[in-house]
């Protein structure tokens, strides 16, 4: 084969793989970790959603894990969407599961600036057995606290290297001693702006979508405007877990980077 013909058949390759990555984006992939917590619980992790529905597969499995309770971390709304209705399905299949712990991401928070009535109306519909978590905490267990931190819109502007040192650290009151604290922090790249919040043993994130697209020895294609590689998908410093994301919206770009669903094993 001369040279063209073999550049040709890598790149039909490529495209063909592509395919069955589009194709497969309505089989969510399933990934465990163990985080060492001492709870001796399963929990499970839904972010970007982005109004989509999870499958019956998916929610078969999700019950299979027999989850304590379910992290939704943010972006379970697509902020350009104001129907709601995929949203409280998925929020409802799920709390109909175990106890739902839904943070807010970015299109929350541009949600509730642009569709206030919709936002105020589906937070009432919000299923009961699901607690909605706008820089707040909960008790999930006597050894367990939960928080929801929001961040603000503006910490999200694209191609904006955002100073956190000038940020409020008083988000929590209350905080409880002698817990385990888990952080559900929308935005993987604030670590240590969320470490000055709250000394936290578990955080989960998502946002970046896995970078998208992913390359063999490189990851996922996504940089910060210092050049420096994001977190965007997996275990950091082995408590940091940064999901690629159950769904899409506006392109479906991925590629060697499923949408998944994260078990997390305490």
């Amino acid at each position: 084969m001369t040279p063209l013909q073999i550049f040709c058949l890598i790149l039909a390759l490529l495209l063909l793989y592509a395919c069955y990555e589009f194709y497969e984006l309505k089989c969510r992939k399933f990934v465990t970790y163990d985080i060492d917590l001492g709870l001796k619980e399963t929990f499970v992790a839904v972010t970007d959603l982005h109004n989509k529905t999870l499958s019956k597969k998916d929610l078969k499995r999700i019950r299979e894990a027999k989850p304590s309770c379910i992290f939704a971390a943010g972006d379970l709304l697509t902020a350009g969407d104001p129907d709601t209705k995929k949203a409280l399905m998925a929020l409802k299949e799920l709390s109909d599961i175990s106890d739902v712990y839904y943070s807010l991401g970015n299109h929350e928070l541009r949600f509730r600036d642009e569709h206030k009535e919709i936002w105020e109306a589906f937070l009432k519909d919000v299923p009961a057995h699901c607690h909605v978590l706008d820089d707040e905490h909960m008790s999930i267990s006597e050894k367990a606290e939960v928080y929801g931190i929001s961040l603000k819109r503006r910490n999200y502007k694209k191609g904006r290297a955002f100073d956190m040192s000038k940020e409020d650290t008083g988000v929590f009151k209350d905080v409880p001693e002698n817990k385990v604290n888990i952080l559900l922090a929308h935005n993987p790249d604030f670590i240590d702006y969320y470490d000055r919040v709250l000394p936290s043993d578990l955080i989960i994130s998502g946002h970046l979508h896995g970078g998208f697209m992913r390359l063999p020895f490189v990851g996922g294609l996504v940089y910060s405007t210092h050049g420096i590689k994001h977190r965007d998908r997996g275990v950091y410093n082995g408590r940091h877990i940064v999901s690629s994301g159950a769904g899409e919206h506006l392109l479906p770009l991925r590629f060697f980077n499923r949408c998944e669903v994260v078990i997390i094993r305490s």
